[in-house]
């Protein structure tokens, strides 16, 4: 990253507040770290210090002004305010972008013994579904659009977790849990 100090109106900058403006600026850095330029500006207007502080990112500019007694003052308000600046912008983009979940395929049990040739225990399939709310009637004509024959769905009335199966002989079951 760059940094431009300058004075305007006869201001000269030392070197005590040259460090401490590096630092400053080095502290931004790291909420911010695609910063590419950093611009710092102090002048004098009869009894006010004045620091105008810009700062390029990639995909940004913050601009900011502090006013105050003397210059380290002046400096810290525009700061603060960048540093608001800096968390609002970052806080606007986590708010655009959010994170997609992540599915974790069902886990495999590692002592599972496999299947023998004149073993008779059926191998277990683990299908994950999204519960989703509907009256019964509702889920009753989405288990004939249904291929396997098997609905799972939250009951709109009475908000729990219910299965609905069609039965080899074509009528319809309805599993609820107890309680």
């Amino acid at each position: 990253m760059v940094l431009h100090l300058a004075g305007r109106g006869g201001v000269s900058v030392s070197r005590e507040l040259q460090r401490r403006i590096e630092a400053k600026i080095a502290k931004m850095q790291r909420l911010f770290p695609k910063l590419i330029e950093a611009r710092v500006v102090l002048a004098t207007e009869r009894y006010r210090h004045l620091a105008e502080v810009t700062l390029r990112a990639k995909g940004a500019t913050f601009h900011v002004e502090g006013v105050a007694s003397d210059f380290h003052a002046a400096l810290d308000e525009a700061l603060a305010t960048l540093a608001a600046q800096i968390r609002r912008k970052k806080e606007r983009v986590t708010a655009k972008k959010p994170r997609p979940s992540r599915t974790r395929p069902a886990p495999v049990p590692a002592a599972a013994p496999l299947a023998e040739p004149g073993d008779e225990r059926p191998l277990v399939t683990v299908r994950r579904t999204n519960a989703k709310p509907m009256s019964l009637e509702e889920a009753v004509d989405q288990l004939h659009l249904q291929v396997d024959g098997l609905l799972v769905f939250r009951n709109a009335r009475t908000r729990a977790v219910n299965v609905l199966r069609r039965r080899p002989d074509g009528t319809v079951e309805l599993v609820e849990p107890a309680g």
